[in-house]
């Protein structure tokens, strides 16, 4: 079998050119404009420049392909210049790389006027072309050109501030750039500042649901202010339309203990002017019913109901005898505390107040008097048939007298009043094998102590040999005599 082989098919086919890059103006003068550039990589035969003014008469220029820089020279004096660049091998050429040049100077195009206040603006502004050596700005309220301000700006900036401007005034704003001892036309803009601010704020009457905001008037005319405020953690932003002729206002319905911010500005039409602002805590809301109760000689249970608001500790002064005494501090989640360690038969005085961080409410206050203690160990000894010696210790508190009551398991019953000092007494004529319950209790004025009691029972009569006769026998009455 013969083997055939086809013919090979071929082609010839260029790759693209490289084309130079970073194309830029270096240089200009009233008839000519200097360029330099980035070469093409690769084989080319040579660059093409072409040029064209704003008149739209083109013209071109071959450079050789181991320059990287060229001059165009006889140009339109004062032109804008549309200039590209391109590298041709052949009947090849690349892509272009292009700029926009002028004759003389590129005069700034544009100021760009933000950020206005009543005593400030910012400007920018774009490059000038060649570069400039120095900026001069110039600035001055309208018609008012001895009032004029002069800055000269470092040539590589694009954006200063005016500061220190009168409020709602139209400034005239014109900058020119500097090359050598030529001076580009000036760029001319105009600016109004806006309304000023009112001054001074302050904060007055700070209540536990309001405040009176205070202030200054601006210099500039307006319609009216605005009062906005708003809780700095969460809340709504509200605000209050305030007329023009005052210089105070009374925020109302706001939270207990909360932190506010406040800002005010004033209104022309629909111009604002910034806003100054403030910071203020309310007043805490106070806690409210405090009472004692559960009275004991030595004790007592405070009680009361928690104010509106976060609350960190309460604070409770507890005083007697019209001195300062003990100050305890309570933990904000409680609504009450048990007093202990007082004296029996003292009138108290508390007061108490709330805490949150900087905040304090006002002071609530409650009296009480605690109870009139008892005599305490209340004891029956040296019991006889008919007698026994009853002992106590005193209580803590100044007292008038006891009263002593002692009675029998047959009903018999008698009180007695025994004198402040004593601390015993001996009960006599009692009845023999008897159950006796005594009990004392401290008096003072109309106030009575608890009750402490003490048991005992008398010994067993005597028994007595038989009596031939008994004549004239008496009785002692058991209730009859009694000696301490």
């Amino acid at each position: 079998m013969n083997s055939q082989q086809s013919v090979p098919a071929t082609m010839n086919a260029r790759t693209e050119l490289d084309s130079p890059r970073d194309l830029m103006v270096t240089a200009s003068s009233e008839t000519s404009i200097s360029l330099i550039w980035t070469k093409a990589s690769g084989p080319i035969d040579h660059y093409r420049i072409t040029f064209t003014p704003s008149s739209g008469i083109a013209s071109e220029v071959t450079v050789p392909k181991d320059r990287t820089s060229y001059t165009l020279t006889d140009l339109e004096p004062g032109a804008e210049y549309i200039i590209s660049i391109t590298a041709e091998r052949g009947r090849q050429q690349s892509f272009e790389s292009t700029v926009d040049a002028f004759t003389g100077f590129r005069p700034i195009s544009h100021l760009h006027f933000s950020h206005v206040t009543s005593s400030s603006v910012n400007i920018t502004w774009s490059d000038p072309s060649p570069p400039a050596d120095r900026l001069i700005l110039n600035y001055s309220p309208r018609d008012k050109e001895e009032e004029m301000t002069e800055v000269s700006l470092d040539a590589t900036k694009r954006h200063t501030v005016l500061m220190g401007l009168q409020p709602a005034t139209e400034y005239i704003v014109n900058l020119v750039a500097v090359h050598g001892t030529v001076t580009s036309e000036p760029i001319v803009g105009s600016i109004t500042t806006g309304i000023d601010p009112p001054k001074d704020i302050t904060i007055s009457n700070v209540t536990k649901d309001s405040v009176m905001v205070s202030w200054s008037p601006p210099v500039s005319s307006f319609d009216y202010y605005r009062v906005s405020y708003r809780p700095t953690q969460v809340g709504r932003l509200d605000s209050s339309v305030v007329p023009n002729t005052v210089t105070e206002f009374t925020i109302t319905k706001l939270y207990p203990a909360t932190e506010y911010e406040i800002s005010l500005n004033s209104v022309r039409g629909r111009e604002e002017s910034e806003r100054i602002c403030t910071l203020i805590h309310t007043a805490m809301d106070n806690p409210v019913d405090l009472t004692a109760t559960n009275i004991t000689p030595t004790e007592a249970l405070l009680q009361w109901k928690a104010p509106v608001g976060e609350v960190e500790h309460y604070v409770i002064i507890l005083t007697h005898f019209a001195v300062a005494g003990e100050t305890i501090l309570v933990d904000g989640g409680s609504e009450e505390f048990q007093l202990v360690g007082l004296l029996p038969s003292t009138h108290y005085t508390i007061n108490m107040y709330a805490t949150s961080g900087p905040l304090t409410s006002g002071t609530i206050s409650t009296n009480f008097s605690t109870l009139l203690d008892p005599p305490a160990n209340l004891t029956a000894s040296e019991v006889t048939r008919q007698s026994a010696l009853i002992s106590w210790q005193p209580p803590r508190a100044e007292i008038e007298n006891y009263i002593l009551t002692y009675k029998s398991t047959d009903g018999s019953r008698k009180e007695l009043i025994v004198d402040a000092e004593d601390t015993w007494i001996r009960l006599e004529g009692l009845s023999e094998s008897t159950d006796y319950t005594v009990l004392l209790q401290a008096a003072q004025d109309t106030s009575r102590s608890s009750l402490t009691s003490a048991t005992f029972t008398t010994g067993p009569a005597r028994k007595l040999l038989p009596a031939k006769a008994t004549i004239g026998t008496s009785s002692t009455n058991p209730w009859s005599t009694w000696t301490h």
